[in-house]
């Protein structure tokens, strides 16, 4: 799951979370690794930011892991 603090549709922004083992689920705010993106729910699609998160889970077994995703940006 891949949220925004700046989110105007899902408030708070941290209720979009899953529940599950962390070898089956990833919570990921974007602030928490790019601070100063102002992406917001309708942008996060289309964020290239974003992107690493999922390529990542793509790319590997298991959900994303968002400190290896953001080490090759």
């Amino acid at each position: 799951m891949i949220t925004t603090t700046t989110d105007q549709v899902v408030v708070p922004y941290d209720s979009a979370f899953l529940e599950g083992p962390a070898t089956q689920v990833s919570n990921i705010t974007i602030q928490d690794y790019y601070p100063l993106s102002p992406v917001g729910h309708q942008e996060i699609v289309y964020d290239p930011l974003s992107y690493k998160f999922v390529f990542d889970a793509l790319d590997h077994d298991g959900p994303a892991d968002p400190d290896r995703a953001v080490s090759n940006f």
